[in-house]
C-alpha cells in the first residue's frame, strides 16, 4: 500500500490557483471515511480521489484534527486530497 499524505487544499474559487495546503494526517482514516458520505466515495475507500469540502465538514475536520482551520468560502474552494509521501 502506498504511503499517503492527506490535505485540506484551497484554490481560488475564482481562476483555480493554488493558495495552499493544511495537512490533516492526525485524522484516521475511518473518521474521514464518515465525514465524506459513501454516495461520494464509492468505492474509493482509501479516499485517493479529491473531495470538495463544505462549511459543515471543514468544521468538523478542525475538530478532528485537534487545530484551528481557518477557510471562507467566498473566496476559496477547499478539497480533502491525498498525496503520495516523498
Amino acid at each position: 500500500m502506498i504511503e499517503v499524505d492527506r490535505s485540506i487544499t484551497f484554490f481560488d474559487k475564482f481562476g483555480e490557483v493554488f493558495r495552499g495546503e493544511i495537512l490533516v494526517n492526525e485524522i484516521d482514516l475511518k473518521d474521514l471515511l464518515q465525514l465524506i458520505t459513501i454516495e461520494k466515495y464509492k468505492e474509493d475507500f482509501l479516499l485517493y480521489n479529491c473531495y470538495l469540502l463544505d462549511e459543515k465538514i471543514l468544521d468538523k475536520l478542525a475538530k478532528l484534527a485537534g487545530k484551528e482551520i481557518e477557510y471562507d468560502l467566498d473566496r476559496f474552494e477547499y478539497y480533502l486530497e491525498a498525496s503520495a509521501k516523498e
